[in-house]
């Protein structure tokens, strides 16, 4: 089943202009390392003031955010977010390049309880390489830390025929929304890009066959 949708994104993706980095700019792949995210920092705001202050934005810091924030991002926006038939078919990804607590690199976030934390994928700048997977290169050296959503086809179309592919983006807008209004309620810049090339970012992340990317999000 997933052959199908993945001749739908791929005839897709051919309408878009491709984006062919040089594979030498990718960090390199390391042992899979892991480590525990710590307690989510909780905002002290209300939820009328989150929504009515929503917004895309394009001043980032130069640090990636700290550890207890992207603690916020990933277990209080992408962890609580619904998922069709409770199924995890969001597989968050984090692309550091900003100083701060994580290595620049390529992280996997695994947000099963008990012990919800980050695996290690790539070690080093993917700034060089980032820049050549975007319609945008500026973006590149501006964001610090950048928060890929993968839509994982096996762990979806075990269950659904393959009509459900759309189930997985509107899991994945769930996800985003869920991102932007914790970021909004942090104080943190954001914003949703989606002029990317998906293989390009697909090698950078490592991602298995059945892993699609589905939207990234600048944070800083």
């Amino acid at each position: 089943m997933s052959a199908l949708v993945h001749a739908v994104h791929d005839a897709l993706n051919r309408t878009a202009v491709p984006r062919t980095p040089d594979p030498g700019l990718l960090p390199a792949r390391v042992r899979s390392g892991s480590r525990a995210l710590p307690a989510p920092r909780v905002p002290a705001v209300d939820l009328a003031t989150t929504l009515r202050g929503r917004r895309s934005r394009y001043a980032f810091a130069a640090a990636q955010p700290a550890l207890a924030d992207l603690a916020a991002l990933l277990r209080l926006g992408a962890g609580t977010a619904p998922h069709a038939g409770g199924l995890p078919s969001v597989v968050p990804y984090l692309v550091v390049r900003g100083p701060g607590d994580l290595a620049a690199g390529v992280h996997r976030a695994d947000l099963r309880l008990p012990l919800p934390g980050l695996v290690a994928l790539r070690a080093g700048d993917p700034t060089a390489y980032v820049a050549a997977a975007l319609d945008q290169p500026a973006f590149a050296t501006r964001v610090p830390l950048w928060i890929a959503l993968g839509i994982d086809l096996g762990a979806t179309l075990g269950r659904y025929p393959p009509r459900h592919y759309r189930t997985l983006h509107l899991d994945a807008g769930a996800t985003l929304q869920n991102l932007l209004l914790v970021a909004a309620a942090l104080g943190l810049a954001a914003c949703p890009v989606m002029g990317y090339d998906d293989h390009a970012w697909g090698r950078l992340l490592d991602l298995p066959d059945d892993v699609l990317v589905a939207g990234l999000v600048a944070v800083g």
